[in-house]
This record gives C-alpha cells, sequence and structure tokens, in this order.
C-alpha cells in the first residue's frame, strides 16, 4: 500500500503527523481529506472584453498566473487516554504565530512553506475522540516543492567530462552531458524539473571568485541568457542567487545591484537548463532546485 500521511512542522516547536488511515492514539486525516493540495490554486487573470466582436482579447502565457494556496486539513483524533488526547492538540495550537511548513507523502512527496494557520475545532465533547476538525493553512507561495532537493556543483578549473548530480535517480542535476569535455576554468551541469509548474533554482557562490562569477544559462527551448554577479566573492561569505526574487544577497543583504546581466531563467516542467560556468577562480557554485508542481 502506498504510504500517506501528513506532517506539519514550524521552527521551535515538535512536528505534528497526521496518519492517513485512522488508528489508535494519533491524529488521522479523515475521509475528506486535504482540500486544496491536489487542485490549482484560483488562477489570477485579467481580461478584457472585446469592444467590437464576441468573447475577450486573447491571453498570453505570460499572464496567466495563480493566487495564494489554501489548505484545509481534516481530522480528527482517537486515544483513549484524554490527557493524551487534549496534549495532541495542544501540540497543533503551539504553532500559531509560526510559519509552518506542511509536507504530504502520498505518491509524491511535496511540501509547501511560509504558511500561516488557522483551527477550528467541532464543539462536540466525547472521552476517547473528537469530531471532524479542521486546520486551514494559506501559502503565500502555492507551489508545492519535492521534498528532497537536486543539487549540485559547479566548480572552476581542471578538465571535466560533466558534472556530480545528487537527487533521486539522479533525477536533479543529471550526468554526463552531452557536451564533451569541459576546459580549464569552465564546468558544465544540467538541472532537470519532473514536476507540473515552473522550478526556481537558486545559485549559492561560494569560495573565492576575485572578478564575480559568469553563467549562461540555456534552457530545453534553446533560450540562452547570462547570469553575471560582477563584484567578488570571498571563501566564508557565499552570495546567493535566486531565482524566483531575481535577487542577489550576501549574508542577508540586498546585492543586486552587483547583477549587471540578471538573465535569469525557470526551469520549465519535464525540462531543463543547462549551466554554464566559464569564470576564473577556485571557488565553485551550489545550485539547488526542486521539482515543482502547482
Amino acid at each position: 500500500m502506498t504510504p500517506y500521511y501528513a506532517e506539519l512542522s514550524a521552527s521551535g516547536v515538535p512536528t505534528v503527523r497526521f496518519e492517513g488511515s485512522q488508528s489508535l492514539r494519533c491524529l488521522g486525516i479523515t475521509k475528506n481529506g486535504i482540500e486544496g493540495w491536489d487542485s490549482t490554486p484560483a488562477a489570477k487573470v485579467t481580461s478584457t472584453e472585446r469592444g467590437q466582436g464576441d468573447g475577450g482579447h486573447d491571453i498570453m502565457a505570460g499572464d496567466i498566473l495563480y493566487a495564494s494556496r489554501t489548505v484545509s486539513l481534516h481530522f480528527s483524533v482517537v486515544d483513549r487516554d484524554r490527557t493524551r488526547l487534549v496534549s495532541q492538540l495542544d501540540a497543533l495550537r503551539r504553532m500559531v504565530h509560526r510559519p509552518v511548513r506542511l509536507r504530504v507523502v502520498d505518491v509524491d512527496d511535496t511540501y509547501c512553506d511560509g504558511g500561516y494557520l488557522s483551527l477550528t475545532m467541532d464543539a462536540k465533547r466525547h472521552e476517547s475522540w473528537t469530531e471532524e476538525n479542521t486546520v486551514t493553512i494559506v501559502f503565500e507561495r502555492p507551489e508545492r516543492l519535492s521534498t528532497q532537493a537536486m543539487q549540485g556543483d559547479c566548480r572552476a578549473g581542471g578538465a571535466s567530462g560533466g558534472g556530480r548530480s545528487y537527487g533521486p535517480d539522479h533525477m536533479g542535476l543529471v550526468y554526463p552531458l552531452d557536451y564533451g569535455v569541459s576546459n580549464a576554468g569552465t564546468d558544465l551541469y544540467q538541472i532537470r524539473n519532473e514536476g507540473t509548474s515552473r522550478a526556481y533554482p537558486v545559485y549559492t557562490l561560494q569560495g573565492d571568485w576575485p572578478h564575480g562569477v559568469h553563467l549562461t544559462l540555456t534552457g530545453s527551448d534553446g533560450q540562452a541568457s547570462e547570469l553575471w554577479y560582477d563584484s567578488p566573492v570571498h571563501m566564508g561569505t557565499p552570495v546567493t542567487l535566486d531565482t524566483r526574487s531575481g535577487t542577489a544577497t550576501l549574508g542577508g543583504t540586498d546585492v543586486s545591484r552587483h547583477l549587471s546581466r540578471p538573465g535569469y531563467q525557470t526551469v520549465p516542467p519535464h525540462g531543463y537548463v543547462a549551466v554554464l560556468l566559464d569564470t576564473p577562480g577556485t571557488g565553485w557554485v551550489t545550485v539547488t532546485s526542486h521539482h515543482t508542481y502547482m
């Protein structure tokens, strides 16, 4: 049988687990399930009616966006020990005022992060069980991400016939790549997205790069762009380039002014982005991404 459960977590408090099948001494997901998890959020599309003719003007692909994701997890608690039953509910209540992460394990193992919750409890009292209750979580970032991150390094210097890959079944940065042997000072990687929505890679520049870092990105559609951070990077002070926000940060400080060529690319579903590092230095670039679902 396929495993099925959910985990709700937040910093500073224990993780709360909801079992997919009801049993004694647990929080169990009821038959009403987890609303808003497998569905897409509401579409955010602004349309304009045609002044002459039927219908409205055509919508471009880039204008089809989605709202925040709202998830309603329906659950009940069964425990013959009343004190223990209330304790399980209190563990859930301790997550108020904290950003939460919801992970759901089914055929896919995915999570949403940075949400806030509210809890609705049925007023009927039973000694060893509860009626169906609902925890509702709003995630401003609507994407569901694979729990297993896809991660690999691009390293400067030396010949290379491709790159290392991390992640299950080499579904992230895959090797060997079909680019032949890299020259000294360059490295090539390919990061894939086996999800259903575009993914947003994060690039962490580490080590010593006296002249900054230059990356050439080529998507599976053939589109090429340049990602160039033009300021020195030093060992122990990594710089993070975030595709989703389009920013560069150093120690929590925004240093996006040094992105002279901010050619970020998302990774299309069932597609890839090839990353070429062609900067002299003694450092490396860690690329992190997730299979992404909407």
